[in-house]
């Protein structure tokens, strides 16, 4: 039996509220440089900036390559594999976009990064947030919902590779 925990139209409405509280923060700001990590965060970002677009507010987009998990577990370990555009980040504002806030590992290790780099301001968005998981000392800026601590899937979100096209997050069993 397929536990949904969030339909499409809940989703919506998650992007709908994060783009409406981003844009509040960084109006009259600078183009806002969305930084995406790969690759789960594809479905996500792409509808938050579509929602972002609807309050004129100057985008860029790129993506940032991180690595924690190995099948339904995270490492402990975060690889950072790809950064293109890094010469941009100090020239405005920059949102992390993540699927999933779990450990924290991963969020963590990529502000640190960002900020050795140059980056000016650097907030952080995931679209999920487990109950009782950080294992660091980081929350995120803005956090879509929260959720049980279970592995979950859809909507960017997957277990091999598998499940990352389903148009809604459900609970893998």
């Amino acid at each position: 039996m397929e536990r949904i925990l969030l339909s499409q139209e809940q989703l919506d409405e998650i992007v709908a509220d994060l783009a409406g509280e981003i844009a509040a923060d960084f109006a009259g700001a600078a183009p806002l440089q969305l930084l995406g990590l790969l690759k789960g965060c594809q479905p996500f970002l792409a509808d938050l900036s579509r929602a972002l677009s609807r309050y004129s507010l100057p985008l860029a987009v790129d993506y940032l390559k991180a690595r924690s998990y190995v099948g339904t577990a995270s490492s402990g370990r975060v690889e950072i594999t790809a950064l293109t555009a890094v010469a941009d980040l100090a020239l405005g504002d920059v949102v992390v976009i993540d699927d999933i806030f779990d450990t924290g590992l991963t969020l963590k290790q990529v502000v640190s990064h960002l900020k050795e780099q140059g980056a000016g301001r650097v907030k952080t968005c995931v679209l999920l947030r487990k109950e009782g998981c950080s294992r660091v000392a980081i929350e995120p800026d803005y956090v879509g919902a929260v959720i049980p601590n279970e592995f979950v899937v859809g909507y960017g979100l997957d277990y091999n590779e598998q499940y990352r096209e389903l148009p809604f997050i459900k609970v893998l069993e």
